[in-house]
């Protein structure tokens, strides 16, 4: 059955499966604050095999022609809002980014899954731009509406034949300044996101430039 990853995504961000059922006690008589509560959530086994799950899942999509994908390691974790915890597992508030480290069939690869937590209940997780993308989750959305409305042009209109399959950072034209804030506030850069759209391997273009609020301005060229 083909499934396209728009569909995969809007799948994953309603029901994700259940994860860190088996986060480890905290350490006796030690109170521990929101950071390393959540360190030692994201750490435990049952998060990082459901995160592990889901990046495989991602990884099958994008490169169905593989038929061994192992989720190797996290490489990076970045939290976009900090998550805070009740008296449950899950934490109750809290977004973040974690980008996998995929074994495809012996060649390396990344998967990038948002995680959103919820009130009551686990989190939930959505499977973004697989590759090195420097952009984050809203941009990543807005470049990808720009690729499809240009698949769209070229005649190709059906979402379950658009999978993204990897995104590749290229030349810096103007050094990446972040304040102290964590804010992105100079820089400017290329990267290449190559889709799979009906049948056919596309690359796209994408001219990245920071607008010195914190946000980005892109253009796509396919």
């Amino acid at each position: 059955m083909r499934f396209g990853f728009p569909a995969l995504v809007a799948a994953l961000a309603v029901a994700a499966p259940v994860l860190a059922q088996n986060a480890p006690p905290p350490p006796t008589g030690q109170p521990e604050n929101p950071a390393q509560r959540f360190e030692r959530y994201a750490t435990s086994e049952g998060y990082k095999k459901s995160i592990g799950q889901i990046a495989v899942m991602g990884s099958t999509i994008s490169q169905p022609e593989c038929k061994e994908h192992k989720a190797v390691k996290r490489a990076a974790i970045t939290i976009y809002a900090g998550p805070t915890f009740a008296e449950g597992l899950h934490p109750v508030t809290g977004l973040w980014m974690d980008r996998i480290l995929m074994d495809r069939c012996g060649k390396p690869g990344y998967q990038n899954i948002l995680v959103q937590a919820q009130p009551g209940t686990s989190p939930k997780a959505a499977l973004k731009m697989p590759g090195l993308t420097n952009a984050n989750p809203p941009m990543q959305d807005l470049v990808m509406k720009d690729v499809i409305d240009g698949l769209a042009a070229k005649k190709c209109t059906d979402m379950a034949q658009i999978i993204p399959v990897d995104s590749v950072l290229g030349k810096e034209t103007k050094p990446r300044k972040i304040d102290t804030k964590g804010m992105l506030v100079e820089g400017a850069w290329k990267e290449t996101w190559t889709i799979r759209a009906c049948g056919k391997t596309v690359a796209a273009t994408i001219d990245f430039s920071a607008d010195g609020k914190g946000g980005l301005s892109h253009k796509v060229k396919m």
